[in-house]
């Protein structure tokens, strides 16, 4: 099992933009062989800020959802939103 987690900081402006796009990509993710969990926070005291929580079957298969069409068109899409590039890190569990 591995556990994947995004810090996503959005520019103020598009805060509420950007918490739709991750929904849908929530939403669509959930769907794929291998997801287990794939959640979306956002933060109460900063509200541009946003958080994911994933957990894939295999590495393998978060590696295979990193390369979905919808992730890139995600990706794509949130450029124009944020304030800084998303922090993603890899996680196991102990």
């Amino acid at each position: 099992m591995l556990s994947v987690m995004a810090t996503i900081q959005a520019q103020p402006q598009h805060a509420d933009a950007l918490g739709e796009l991750l929904q849908r990509l929530a939403v669509t993710s959930r769907g794929e062989h291998g997801c287990t969990i794939y959640r979306v926070f956002r933060s109460r005291q900063q509200r541009e800020l946003f958080v994911t929580f994933e957990q894939w079957a295999s590495a393998a298969a978060e590696a295979q959802h990193m390369q979905s069409a919808h992730v890139a068109e995600a990706f794509q899409a949130a450029a124009a939103l944020l304030a800084a590039a998303p922090e993603i890190r890899h996680f196991d569990e102990l």
